[in-house]
């Protein structure tokens, strides 16, 4: 099982959106072998309540980090509200120490809905498709081009340390599939403080599947 500096590190492949941002316990998967990447990557999050006492900007996410040093993650976000708003997005390298961010359309979501948050590579166009569903509903894509994913992992966010208290919540159906088979994918799996869930294989470690991940009540 991977430290928590190396899960740490790992995510941090995955250029987290910002250097200042507070994080919650994590799910991650990553960094991928030398001849393979992520060629696909699914996972439905079931909606927690809004957080409770939030002053800032909460969000949920899972997201995959690439060659380019972008960030591929569409967002379940909260501002200061009952709802949480649902967009594709992608934070974009623009130099060794800058980023951009690439956004979506929104929509607002609500407790116990189910948001897929689903990533493709289209091998014509070189590019990663987003799409954000609500209920099985697309409401966001997004298409980069940011190069090859390189990892996969979920994130509860807090832009400064003022979000209160984010409710314990699952995300299920995960599925991650390699552009090649790499039996030991499973030892880069690392998971933070109370979150549980196991990675599986049977095709040699070329698709990875996850039936539930579960990550704790998490106060900033």
């Amino acid at each position: 099982m991977p430290s928590s500096a190396q899960i740490a590190s790992a995510l941090a492949v995955l250029a987290f959106g910002s250097v200042e941002a507070a994080m919650g316990p994590a799910f991650s998967t990553g960094p991928v072998s030398d001849n393979s990447w992520i060629r696909e990557a699914t996972s439905t999050l079931v909606l927690p309540q809004a957080p409770s006492n939030n002053q800032g900007d909460a969000s949920l996410w899972v997201g995959m980090g690439t060659s380019n040093g972008d960030l591929i993650q569409a967002i379940a976000d909260n501002w200061q509200s009952d709802a949480w708003s649902v967009y594709a997005y992608t934070l974009t390298s623009t130099s060794a120490n800058t980023q951009m961010p690439v956004q979506g359309p929104a929509k607002d979501a609500t407790a116990g809905q189910r948001v897929t948050m689903h990533y493709k590579y289209d091998d014509a166009s070189g590019n990663y498709t987003q799409t954000a569903q609500i209920n099985n509903r697309t409401v966001s894509t997004l298409s980069t081009s940011s190069g090859h994913a390189q990892g996969w992992g979920s994130s509860v966010e807090c832009a400064e340390e003022n979000c209160g208290t984010v409710g314990a919540h699952s995300w299920i159906n995960t599925k991650i599939i390699l552009d090649t088979a790499d039996p030991d994918y499973i030892n880069t799996m690392g998971k933070g403080e109370g979150v549980t869930g196991d990675m599986k294989t049977s095709d040699g470690g070329k698709t990875w599947t996850v039936s539930r991940i579960d990550i704790p009540e998490y106060s900033f």
